[in-house]
């Protein structure tokens, strides 16, 4: 597997991984969205995790529920959160919140009302909300390759409503940017399975040869676009861990080297 560093560093291996097959130019840039665009773990996750779940109980009390001790009400999310990791890591099956939290108030007898599965969603995803922040460079590198004529993308793993990333993208600013979006959350696999990848070259009516993937994890950010024979960039993250020699791409350290590596009009 080619050093790479090497790849980071050599203009001519650059040029030939930034080559479409057949030649010619590309025409999308899809960019994931989490440690790419905005950053999600300002707060570790687990921690993170925690503080949504007090939320959760919290609005349960003032809907006048009786849910158990928050100690007792944190074990049981955790072990249904791992079930449904399980199930990730043995079929590239996405999970969504609403069902969960569903799931947890259902196993201590809770009878939610109409609407309070909603509020709770909303209750559990505002530590989240707090805690996000934008890359700086991320306006600027999606409004540069959207005049340069490319179709922008997003795909993203989560397990969140779609309508929470998508207010956060308006707040800051991006959400004008992408021709089309894909959460996993409203489907049924997460990278690196094939299916949200096809899913957004064919929303963008794009081949998936002339589609550029942009993210921060190998696995599902380099290894699944690869597998389609799409063109990954890594942006490398400090917060990730990264197997040097696993995979083989054009790795940046900043969003705003991708203005340096692409066509732009």
């Amino acid at each position: 597997m080619t050093d790479p560093m090497a790849v980071r560093s050599d203009t001519s291996k650059r040029r030939r991984l930034l080559t479409p097959p057949g030649g010619g130019r590309f025409a999308a840039v899809i960019f994931d969205m989490g440690s790419t665009l905005l950053e999600f773990e300002n707060i570790p996750w687990p921690v993170l995790y925690r503080f949504c779940l007090d939320e959760v109980h919290r609005r349960l009390v003032r809907l006048g529920h009786t849910p158990p001790d928050p100690e007792v009400f944190w074990h049981r999310f955790d072990e249904l959160l791992n079930r449904r990791r399980r199930r990730i890591a043995e079929q590239m099956r996405e999970y969504q919140i609403g069902p969960l939290l569903r799931d947890q108030a259902r196993s201590f007898e809770i009878k939610l009302r109409p609407g309070e599965l909603t509020r709770l969603c909303d209750a559990y995803y505002a530590p989240v909300r707090r805690a996000v922040t934008m890359y700086p460079d991320a306006p600027e590198v999606l409004a540069t390759l959207k005049r340069s004529g490319y179709k922008i993308g997003l795909l993203s793993n989560t397990c969140f409503r779609a309508r929470d990333h998508l207010e956060e993208l308006r707040y800051f600013g991006l959400r004008q940017w992408f021709d089309e979006l894909v959460f996993t959350s409203t489907g049924i696999y997460r990278k690196p399975h094939p299916e949200p990848f096809r899913l957004i070259a064919r929303k963008l009516g794009v081949p998936l040869k002339r589609c550029v993937y942009v993210g921060d994890r190998q696995k599902e950010d380099v290894l699944g676009p690869q597998a389609l024979n799409m063109t990954p960039i890594l942006v490398r993250r400090p917060l990730r861990r990264y197997v040097e020699g696993m995979t083989e791409s054009v790795e940046v350290d900043q969003l705003s080297e991708l203005l340096g590596l692409l066509p732009i009009a």
